[in-house]
């Protein structure tokens, strides 16, 4: 399959390329303005030594527009131009003079939503009697703002993220939760994470805060993105990139209180054609949690009472780095090939103890005591390149991208688990092994401004991704450890996915729309190793539609409708029919009859911006899941641990719905303080009745966030994060266990004995409420800022714990757990930079001395 595959993709990447003619190789992502294009006489031939000038329109307390020159450059030989370090979102004048021409002038605007964020002037033409007036466009973009499809937050200068991780910097972000264990959901279901409007096979905790610019929430996709995901939408995280000419750089340090320290840095270089760049992070962990369940068995006579507690230490590192090269073949192609790096190892090691007790019992000592400990290594690595393209037309807002990307992924596993117990039994089990993973992908994208008003869309994409497990597990026998066939893990998949897409757009004054078309052909091919069973999930050809409505009130207003149709996959775990007993208290097995959720979105938004400091955002949200994949627990004996056990599987409920309503609020409450306040009010429905009479529930919930900067004297900087959950009920189906507190990873096999529940029965009950609070303060030094020390605190009040209530008719359960309380950290960063302006200088003397001649 492979071999057909990648010439496949190989073909896809070329074909674009190709479908430009004469077009040269190119790309280069980035963060930082730049304005470029190509000036000819009216011959239609270059003009050469051009000087290009970038000026601020500002207004002065008079009320009176001034022009400041921010950067300068010359034409080069074919006419090309590039002007970099141009201020991002204000109004800007472009003037072209030569003598000989007449002047030209042109108005322009840097978006900080384009990505890299640069602008093509196009082919200016000077010639005599042609001088255009500037038309000035007033106005900074917010650093919170709704652009046409996704909610956009400038994060770079947050003081909280300082020497954090991607988890850290999403805690903050409004619309976004993560829980204890770094899970994420947007709008109470979980979203993809793309990195740089791509998929990506990082974790948050191996993205560092400080190399982030801005977070983009796109709850309603177009069909532009992956059509897979389900109603969690996609978190896009925009990096820190600088193609400057010159070099560029910063480095950063520091530590947290428990002396696990951190670092990274990154550097580019431009000089000509080429730009440099490498980037690097390390970062040593230390993560402590506790934990205790309490249970009540009310299946025996007399009731059982069983307590659970589990310390974890989970002590580890992970690093990654990026290097490459941007080839700017001319100001409108341009190739990046990049190599990255990922790897890291971690040790877990943990406790857990177990009493059971009967409500009769009259002895000082309970009736059994339980005593198991863990100790595993993980390792990971991930190798990936990367290709891409991009040709930028001579028409403004056409252009054409294309990119291969190929991961190599594996990760190493091996932990032994002791199980003791008050009769002086003993049991040494043991966990090894490991997973391959090869992911390809392949994409290319077309845009194209038909007129004024209307552009076009299209574009190709594939993946694979080849996936391999092989796990073990042994018991200890006298000397040695010997193989339990029936306990291992090994199997493989090849999972394949096709698309096309298409988008129209009309952008008129008063009202925006674009609608979007996507199709896409998936084929989920997976087999068990020491079996002759295997499992095919395709879908030829399924339809993803999606459309935007905009209504523009004024130039403070607007109100926007938008709908989509979504697909969420079932996963290769949840379709085998493995019994999976590494936890005897939370035995699982897969449904090979699971079939695919349908999701679909709607959302009616409002955005108010009162000024650049000042906007109101509110939304009205709606989606409905067909097939939704819910969890149910059915009792079965099992010859392996040779008792009643309750398995827990997957199934398709009817449909499930979730609907709420979102605020989010930010301004300047004075000069020095400013405040973004975010609010959600949710329901969520599920009716899984054709499984199960009881399998039906209703969740009402809300929760607040706050987030308050205030810019002190001394070039001191603060912010404190408030947020607030209260109590809601754990979904039918959700995941949320309700049985022991975890196995630590695996083991455990051997003990505990069973498990609760009853035929088609579900757990419901609740989570109490939760709220936190993170403080942080931070001082610039030097007289452009750029050395800044941060100091900052999370969970300062020690109350993140999530306290969970759950109940069936067999069961009643009390568990509570806390990780990291009151954690703080020191950071360094610096950065550093010197724009190369000797290029310049020369051929600025050059053009006057041919000037003076003339």
């Amino acid at each position: 399959m492979k071999r057909i595959l990648l010439p496949l993709l190989l073909l896809l990447f070329l074909s674009s390329v190709l479908a430009i003619g004469q077009g040269r190789p190119g790309k280069g992502p980035g963060a930082t303005g730049r304005i470029y294009g190509k000036v000819l006489d009216d011959q239609k031939k270059p003009v050469e030594y051009a000087i290009v000038k970038v000026l601020e329109v500002q207004k002065t307390p008079e009320g009176k527009l001034e022009e400041k020159l921010i950067q300068g450059a010359l034409t080069a030989s074919n006419g090309d131009f590039s002007v970099d370090k141009v201020p991002i979102g204000v109004p800007l004048l472009v003037t072209i003079e030569l003598i000989g021409f007449e002047s030209k002038k042109v108005n322009a605007q840097l978006s900080p939503t384009s990505f890299p964020v640069e602008k093509d002037m196009g082919n200016i033409v000077l010639s005599a009697g042609e001088l255009k007036p500037a038309v000035i466009i007033e106005g900074e973009r917010p650093s919170v703002r709704l652009e046409f499809d996704r909610r956009v937050f400038d994060v770079d200068k947050n003081p909280m993220n300082a020497g954090g991780t991607g988890e850290d910097v999403l805690r903050n972000i409004p619309s976004v939760q993560v829980d204890i264990d770094g899970n994420v959901s947007l709008r109470n279901a979980a979203p993809q994470i793309f990195v740089d409007g791509r998929p990506t096979t990082l974790t948050l905790d191996q993205i560092p805060a400080d190399a982030i610019q801005r977070v983009e929430l796109i709850t309603n996709p177009g069909s532009k993105y992956d059509a897979s995901g389900g109603g969690g939408g996609i978190i896009n995280i925009i990096m820190k990139h600088d193609r400057s000419n010159g070099y560029n750089g910063s480095v950063r340090a520091g530590v947290d209180k428990r002396g696990r320290a951190n670092g990274g840095g990154d550097f580019s270089f431009r000089e000509g054609k080429f730009n440099f760049f490498i980037n690097g992070n390390y970062n040593r962990r230390k993560n402590l949690t506790n934990g205790e369940t309490e249970r009540f068995d009310l299946t025996t006579e007399p009731t059982t009472f069983l307590l659970q507690q589990q310390n974890t230490n989970n002590q580890g590192y992970f690093a990654n780095g990026r290097a490459g090269v941007d080839w700017f073949w001319d100001n409108r192609n341009t190739l990046t090939l990049s190599q990255s790096f990922t790897a890291g190892q971690f040790n877990p090691l943990d406790n857990l103890e177990t009493t059971t007790d009967s409500s009769e019992n009259v002895n000082d000592f309970p009736l059994s005591f339980y005593y198991r400990t863990s100790e595993t290594n993980r390792q990971f690595r991930n190798f990936g390149s990367s290709l891409q393209y991009k040709h930028l037309f001579t028409k403004e807002g056409t252009e054409l991208t294309a990119d291969i990307n190929v991961n190599a992924i594996s990760s190493d596993f091996i932990g032994d688990y002791g199980n003791y117990y008050d009769n002086g039994f003993t049991s040494i089990q043991r966990q090894i092994g490991g997973a391959r993973q090869q992911l390809y992908t392949a994409q290319t994208d077309y845009v194209s401004r038909i007129s004024e008003k209307y552009r076009f869309e299209a574009g190709l994409r594939g993946s694979l991704r080849d996936f391999q497990s092989i796990y073990e597990n042994k018991n200890l026998i006298g000397d040695e450890f010997v193989v339990i066939p029936s306990l291992n893990v090994n199997y493989h998949f090849i999972d394949q996915v096709y698309a096309a897409y298409s988008n129209i757009a009309r952008d008129g004054e008063k009202w925006k729309t674009q609608f979007g078309l996507r199709i896409e052909s998936s084929d989920y091919r997976g087999e068990l190793l020491d079996t002759t069973v295997t499992f095919r999930n395709t879908f030829p050809l399924s339809i993803f539609p999606s459309a935007y409505i905009t209504k523009v009130i004024n130039e403070k207003q607007d109100i926007q409708f938008a709908v989509n149709r979504r697909i969420n996959r079932p996963s290769f775990m949840q379709l085998i029919p493995f019994t999976d007993y590494s936890d005897s208290l939370n035995v699982t097995r897969g449904n090979p009859s699971l079939r695919p959720e349908f999701t679909y979105n709607t959302e009616l938004s409002y955005q108010y911006t009162l000024s650049s400091k000042s906007v109101f955002i509110g939304a009205l949200y709606y989606r409905i899941t067909t097939n939704s994949t819910v969890r149910y627990l059915f009792n079965e004996y099992s010859p392996v641990l040779d008792n009643e056990i309750v398995v827990s599987t997957y199934a398709n409920a009817d449909f499930s719905s979730a609907s709420g309503l979102e605020l989010v609020f930010k301004t300047s409450l004075t000069k020095w303080l400013e405040m973004t306040a975010n609010f959600n009010l949710y329901n969520s429905t599920i009716d899984g009745s054709n499984i199960s009479d009881n399998l039906t529930n209703s969740v009402n919930t809300f929760w607040v966030k706050s987030n308050f900067i205030a810019k002190l004297p001394k070039n001191f900087t603060a912010q404190a994060n408030f947020d607030y959950t209260s109590r809601r009920a754990l979904e039918v189906g959700s995941g949320e266990r309700a049985g022991s507190m975890g196995g630590g990873g695996g083991g455990g096999f051997g003990g505990g004995g069973g498990g609760w529940g009853g035929t088609n029965n579900t757990v419901q009950g609740y989570i109490e409420p939760v709220y936190g609070l993170d403080l942080s303060l931070r001082k610039d030094f030097l007289k452009n800022k750029n050395l800044t020390v941060t100091l900052s605190m999370s969970d300062v009040l020690r109350s993140r714990i999530t306290v969970t209530h759950a109940e069936s008719a067999f069961f009643i359960q009390e568990s509570f757990r806390r990780r990291d309380p009151q954690l703080w950290r020191i950071q360094l960063a610096w950065k550093f930079g010197k724009m190369d302006a000797t290029l310049f200088k020369r051929k600025v003397m050059r053009s006057n001395a041919e000037g003076m001649e003339g």
